[in-house]
C-alpha cells in the first residue's frame, strides 16, 4: 500500500480516536500511536502483597508518576496486575489477585469502571490476558474460561469454557486463539498442551490444538499464522517455539529457537530468551521469510540481567525490555531499530509488566 495512504488512515484513525470510541468503526487496536510521547506501565506488584501500580512516564518532557492510578483516582489497582490493554479511548487492566477488570480512561487515568471476574458460584475467575476486537474486549482466566465485555456498555456479556488454566490470547481472521497452560497442575505436572480455536460470530470452541507441554503466548502475523511459546515442565519437557498453520491446524516446530517471552510486530516475532546464570537475550525471527534476522539484537554494550518483558513500537520499531527479579523495582530498557539503546528507565516498580504506547 502507498505510504501516503497508510499515513492519511492513520491520522484519520488517530483525530476520531481522540474525539469518540472507534471500537464498532475500525478495530483500533491494530493502530499504532503515530508517535509515542508517553509510556504506561503497569506493574505486577507482588502476589497477595496488594501494591499494584501504573506509572505515567511523559518522554518528551521527562515528568514521571510511579504511582499514576493513586494520583488520578485516590485508591490503589489492587493485587498482581497481570495485563494491560489499549482499545479505543479506553485502557482496559487486568488485576489477577483482585480478580477484576479495572477500566480507565486513557486520556486522564480515572477509573471508569471495575468489573468483578466471578464464577457463578462467586469464586475468584483470577483473569490473566486480554485482548480485543469488534468492541469486544476477551479476558482468559484461570477458571478455564474466556470472558466477552462489551466495550458500550461496559459489562460482561459472554464467558466460554476453553482447555486447563488459559493464559495468551489472540485474534487473527475473526478466529480467537487461547493457549492453555494447565499451569496450576504443576505440582503433579499435569500441563494442559493445547490451543482452543475459537469462532469469533458464534463464540464457540470449534477444536483444540496440541502444541505442546504448557503453552503461554499466542501470537499471529500478517498471514494468520500463529506462534506460540511451550514452556514445558521445566526439567525433562524442554521448552519449545511453535507456529500453528491456521487452515490444516498442523503445527511445526520451529528449530533452535526457546522463547522465555515474546511478541509478533510486523511479521517479525521479537524472542526475549532467559538462561539460568546468563544475561537476557533478545533474538528477531522473519515470521514471512521463516528464518532468524539476528540471535543478538542488542547492538551495543548494554547488558541485561532478569529480563522479564518485551515489547515493540509497532510505528517506531523500538524495542523495549522490562527486567524484574521479583524483589526489588526492575528497570525497562528501550532500543532503537538497530538494536542500540535509545534510554533506560529506573525503579519503574516491583514487577514491570504491561506496556501501553500513547500520542
Amino acid at each position: 500500500m502507498n505510504k501516503k495512504i497508510v499515513l492519511f488512515i492513520l491520522l484519520i484513525a488517530a483525530f476520531f480516536a481522540s474525539c469518540s470510541d472507534l471500537e464498532d468503526i475500525i478495530d483500533v487496536s491494530e493502530l499504532p500511536p503515530l508517535q509515542t510521547k508517553k509510556l504506561i506501565v503497569l506493574t505486577e506488584g507482588g502476589m497477595g502483597q496488594n501494591n499494584s501500580t501504573l506509572a505515567l512516564f511523559d518522554l518528551k518532557s521527562n515528568n514521571k508518576d510511579l504511582d499514576y492510578f493513586q494520583t488520578s483516582n485516590n485508591r490503589g489497582l489492587g493485587d498482581t496486575g497481570n495485563d494491560i490493554l489499549k482499545y479505543g479511548s479506553k485502557i482496559y487492566i487486568v488485576i489477577n489477585g483482585s480478580s477484576v477488570i479495572e477500566i480507565v480512561n486513557a486520556e486522564n487515568g480515572k477509573s471508569l469502571k471495575q468489573i468483578p471476574m466471578k464464577t457463578t458460584d462467586s469464586k475468584a475467575k483470577q483473569p490473566r490476558y486480554i485482548t480485543a476486537y469488534g468492541g469486544k474486549v476477551y479476558v482468559t482466566s484461570f477458571d478455564d474460561s474466556v470472558t466477552r465485555i462489551d466495550t458500550t456498555s461496559l459489562s460482561i456479556d459472554g464467558s466460554l469454557v476453553v482447555g486447563q488454566d488459559p493464559e495468551g490470547i489472540c485474534i487473527k481472521n475473526n478466529k480467537m486463539y487461547v493457549a492453555n497452560s494447565g499451569g496450576l497442575n504443576f505440582l503433579n505436572g499435569n500441563y494442559d498442551k493445547t490451543v482452543s480455536v475459537i469462532d469469533l460470530q458464534n463464540f464457540k470452541e470449534e477444536k483444540r490444538i496440541e502444541v505442546g507441554m504448557n503453552p503461554h503466548k499466542v501470537y499471529a502475523d500478517s498471514q494468520g499464522e500463529i506462534y506460540v511459546n511451550i514452556r514445558g515442565n521445566y526439567t525433562s519437557e524442554p521448552a519449545a517455539f511453535k507456529k500453528i498453520n491456521p487452515v490444516t491446524g498442523v503445527v511445526t516446530t520451529i528449530e533452535n529457537v526457546v522463547a522465555t517471552e515474546f511478541v509478533v510486530v510486523n511479521d517479525k516475532a521479537y524472542i526475549l530468551l532467559n538462561e539460568w546464570g546468563k544475561p537476557s537475550v533478545v533474538k528477531v525471527y522473519d515470521c514471512l521469510n521463516e528464518k532468524m534476522i539476528s540471535e543478538t539484537f542488542i547492538t551495543d554494550e548494554t547488558v541485561i540481567e532478569n529480563g522479564y518483558k518485551i515489547y515493540v513500537d509497532a510505528f517506531s520499531g523500538d524495542v523495549y525490555v522490562n527486567t524484574s527479579d521479583y524483589v526489588s523495582a526492575g528497570d525497562i530498557f528501550c532500543f532503537d531499530k538497530s538494536g542500540k539503546l535509545k534510554f533506560k528507565l529506573d525503579n519503574v516498580g516491583l514487577n514491570p509488566g504491561g506496556l501501553v504506547f500513547l500520542n
